[in-house]
């Protein structure tokens, strides 16, 4: 089983996931967006947070949506374990879209295959699909 080397689980599902599957819940995160989490906190430097609820703070679906979820669409790639919305401290999330881009080819970014534009966080995930990093609209 594939884990995370800089996140625990309970930031990387909701709360209700977490009560039902407790450390098992690993099991419904694909394991290259796994890597590709780890890898942007060692390309960036700097902590990375995708929820936050189990320390008392808003977000609890911007890892994992179970499909009870009604945030985000029916085929989001968060509902297959397959992307992350995180914030990274000290740094916007334009500034991280423009350095993600500009250093694609770095082997830290290479599970990264899709972005979201014009967003305040940076969302990203893993989905199998031909281009290097597509850039989508919200």
């Amino acid at each position: 089983m594939t884990k995370c080397r800089h996140f625990d689980i309970k930031e990387l599902v909701d709360p209700e996931t977490y009560k039902l599957f407790g450390e098992a819940s690993w099991m419904f995160l694909n394991p290259a967006a796994l890597s590709a989490l780890d890898d942007l906190r060692e390309f960036f430097g700097v902590p990375v947070t995708v929820n936050n609820w189990h320390t008392g703070g808003q977000f609890k679906y911007r890892g994992f949506r179970p499909r009870a979820c009604d945030v985000g669409g029916e085929y989001s790639q968060h509902r297959l374990g397959n992307a992350f919305d995180c914030d990274i401290k000290g740094v916007t999330a334009e500034e991280a879209r423009k350095r993600i881009l500009a250093n694609k080819d770095d082997v830290r970014l290479m599970y990264i295959t899709c972005i979201e534009d014009k967003v305040n966080w940076l969302h990203f995930d893993c989905r199998n699909i031909p281009d290097r990093i597509r850039v989508v609209q919200p």
